[in-house]
């Protein structure tokens, strides 16, 4: 059996239970650099560190090849299920094979800051992704009461928020951007339109966007 296991930002005090019992009792761990120092205080078991590119063929080897050793946790920041290797790594198994504990994500920290909702909030990222026409992410905002942006690290980001601020409809929609959320650095702007929000001066190493209709 593969677990796979959100570990919401990474720090102690925003894993789950759940998270902690399951990595404390696990053969092999597999994660990205950063989640293996986050959990290092948990455990013994054998560790697997990913590429920085976590690319789904790399992981779905590695926990091939490390099932043999026991239980296998794969741990991912935020929850599983907004967009991590879950999916991928489920269809290749199985779902008979694969169990999966849910962590806090990106989006429930970011709507907590901002007071809102995150009910009918449509999502994409753009983080490690061929960057998609603007009139695409309109058309989401649209048929939503809020879009939410996951943008990656650093100057990846800012230019992510330039470039989408570039468009008309998109400018002047209410909006907000977290800097590495859940971690002791995190911080959280507020803007009256995007094009307000694109002078804010702080670089994180992780930055999420939430636009809504003004």
């Amino acid at each position: 059996m593969i677990k796979i296991v959100g570990l919401g930002p990474g720090t102690a005090e925003h894993m789950t239970s759940e998270a902690v019992r399951e990595v404390s009792s696990a053969d092999v761990v597999v994660a990205g650099r950063r989640m293996l120092e986050a959990v290092a205080f948990l455990t013994r078991a054998r560790k697997v560190e990913l590429s920085s590119s976590g690319m789904a063929r790399e992981v779905v080897e590695v926990l091939e090849r490390e099932s043999k050793y026991g239980n296998v946790v794969l741990a991912v920041s935020g929850d599983p299920g907004f967009y991590s290797l879950a999916r991928k790594v489920t269809m290749h198994f199985g779902r008979d094979n694969v169990a999966i504990v849910p962590g806090i994500s990106s989006l429930q920290l970011l709507a907590a800051h901002i007071g809102r909702s995150w009910v009918n909030v449509a999502s994409v990222t753009l983080h490690g992704r061929a960057l998609p026409p603007r009139s695409e992410l309109a058309k989401k905002l649209l048929g939503a009461e809020a879009l939410v942006v996951l943008l990656g690290p650093a100057q990846e980001a800012i230019a992510h928020i330039k470039w989408i601020a570039e468009d008309p409809e998109l400018s002047g929609m209410w909006a907000a951007v977290g800097w590495d959320l859940g971690l002791p650095n995190e911080l959280v702007f507020e803007a009256d339109t995007l094009t307000d929000l694109v002078r804010c001066p702080y670089v994180g190493k992780m930055g999420m966007l939430w636009l809504e209709k003004p």
